[in-house]
């Protein structure tokens, strides 16, 4: 994406996010940027300049708040909650998008779902100090994602991928998918010093923190809107980056982040790409 387009997108993910953001405090809603989005607000007070996303996470009780509001509360002439675990979306976090625009990502060009510019609102799990009890929280949520990503028709070229995608279907019912969604989530009513980002991109070894890393939300500049980071950040960019977070990373290390963004429409709601992408799915794998 050329720079011009992408400074547009990112122009309006920010409105996307200023609408999110009161709409939490409205509700009484706690909610920390996280993973690059959190980076960017540290290093760059706003975007990471090559980033097209926008990532946000809640402890458990405030996600369920949040998905309860937004599913009775948002505004729907401007916006769209696309919830987890549905026929839609059934990956295991939930996004706002903004309706009439267009964010198309190459693994679901032609499926029939929203496609508006969105962010991205993920959930953290309560978790234990015992690492072979973290980890197979940690698998569970590997494998539901494995079979989400199955549901959703998630287009690679990978022959592996495709293999783990084929194998992991025999997963996706929904017995055996409450059974590992019990297991990613079965210390929520505990008490526990420690929680773990579990779905997303991260390594095994930099899912979890301390809970008090969160704490009363640190309000920082992100572009021109004023926004929430965890109140110990530093030590959570430690755990999910490294030490040297505040360094710029190499060519080869932003490799490993691609764009999200295949068809991106700033003022064009999606449905006028959507007819025109539906049959095309073997020519963007050759791209």
């Amino acid at each position: 994406m050329d720079a011009e387009k992408l400074i547009l997108l990112q122009n309006k993910i920010l409105e996307v996010v200023e609408y999110f953001d009161c709409f939490c405090t409205e509700n009484k809603i706690t909610y920390y940027l996280m993973g690059g989005s959190a980076l960017g607000a540290i290093r760059h007070k706003g975007f990471i300049p090559w980033d097209d996303d926008f990532d946000v996470f809640m402890d458990n009780e405030n996600y369920h708040k949040f998905c309860k509001a937004a599913s009775n509360k948002l505004d729907t002439d401007l916006f769209y909650f696309q919830k987890e675990n549905t026929k839609e979306w059934p990956l295991f976090f939930s996004k706002i998008r903004m309706n009439g625009t267009t964010m198309i990502e190459k693994d679901v060009v032609g499926r029939a779902m929203h496609h508006g510019i969105y962010i991205d609102v993920m959930c953290l799990n309560k978790t234990v100090k015992s690492k072979a009890s973290r980890y197979v929280q940690y698998l569970a949520a590997r494998i539901l994602s494995a079979t989400a990503l199955s549901k959703k028709g998630y287009v690679t070229t990978s022959i592996l991928k495709r293999f783990l995608l084929v194998t992991v279907k025999v997963l996706s019912f929904n017995s055996v998918q409450k059974v590992l969604l019990a297991i990613v989530r079965q210390y929520n009513k505990k008490n526990s010093d420690l929680v773990g980002h579990f779905f997303g991109r991260a390594p095994f070894d930099r899912t979890t923190f301390n809970v008090n890393f969160l704490g009363n939300p640190r309000i920082v500049k992100f572009e021109n809107l004023q926004l929430p980071v965890p109140s110990n950040v530093e030590e959570y960019l430690t755990i999910r980056y490294g030490k040297n977070y505040m360094r710029l990373p190499s060519e080869k290390e932003k490799m490993k982040y691609p764009s999200h963004a295949f068809i991106v429409d700033t003022e064009k709601s999606y449905m006028e790409y959507f007819e025109k992408t539906k049959d095309h799915t073997a020519q963007v794998l050759k791209q």
